[in-house]
């Protein structure tokens, strides 16, 4: 879909929670309690969708919803902001998208705090691992991880298993710190982008092993959103196509919206 009826695209109206340095999608919702906070990705933030699922469930439940989405975003994001975890831990319930396990810093390598798709540093074990590897020449995570998985993927399975660990031990902590109700919501997409089903490094048993820190869950299957047709009802620019390819369609949108609200009745004691 073009820019017509958008002459500058969608406007995401920018807005700051709790004093974080960290960009949202708004309008800004009003921390007046009771609110719901959504957090997690790209797909929570919803870009080149008018309306994303976090919008229409607030239409669906009647609920205050805040969108806590942040682009390309890892458990970090979150966890290691105490401005937001004050914002997160006063919502009466917290859905939290499972994100990829490569955007963490881990023993390997550390990425921004703020922006974790970014690489900042390899580690000695990482570059003892991978000394035929110059590390200067990476900038975001998904490039620098499909690069060492094609140098030597016997290597590269240590690599994993530190982000599987790392990103369950994130993950506890982050569910441990919030009070109110959790509803773990898992977004998945058999695509292979060069690092595995979506989210990367996710697998059902590392889910498992957070089994008593969250209180419901939830799991929606992507995978037949793609090619062309999955981009109606998206707003970009022909120069976006690609990029718009990779997003949450409209569609799924509609559809975890929908199933998200009739868990959010449930786990408020109402009906479905």
């Amino acid at each position: 879909m073009s820019y017509e009826g958008y002459p500058m695209g969608l406007d995401y109206y920018p807005c700051h929670y709790g004093g974080s340095r960290i960009v949202f999608r708004g309008p800004a919702v009003k921390l007046k309690r009771p609110y719901t906070a959504v957090i997690g990705g790209s797909e929570v933030y919803g870009k080149y969708v008018e309306d994303p699922f976090t919008d229409q469930l607030a239409e669906l439940t009647g609920r205050r919803v805040v969108n806590m989405g942040v682009m390309n975003a890892g458990v970090d994001a979150f966890a290691l902001d105490d401005a937001l975890m004050q914002v997160i831990a006063s919502a009466e319930i917290v859905v939290v998208q499972t994100t990829g396990a490569h955007n963490i810093s881990n023993r390997f390598y550390t990425v921004h705090p703020r922006r974790n798709d970014r690489f900042l540093q390899a580690s000695r074990l990482l570059t003892d691992l991978y000394r035929d590897v110059d590390f200067s020449d990476f900038s975001f995570t998904r490039h620098m991880l499909t690069t060492l998985r094609m140098q030597s993927p016997e290597r590269f399975a240590r690599i994993e298993t530190e982000l599987s660990q790392a990103w369950i031990a994130r993950m506890r902590t982050l569910l441990s710190r919030i009070p109110g109700k959790r509803v773990l919501l898992h977004i998945e997409d058999s695509t292979d982008y060069g690092l595995g089903p979506e989210p990367p490094f996710v697998n059902s048993e590392m889910i498992l092993a957070l089994q008593g820190t969250f209180d419901k869950f939830l799991q929606c299957d992507v995978s037949e959103d793609c090619g062309e047709s999955q981009l109606d009802g998206m707003i970009f620019d022909e120069t976006e196509r690609e990029s718009a390819l990779r997003m949450l369609s409209a569609d799924a949108h509609e559809r975890i919206a929908v199933a998200l609200a009739r868990v959010l009745r449930r786990t408020n004691g109402m009906a479905a």
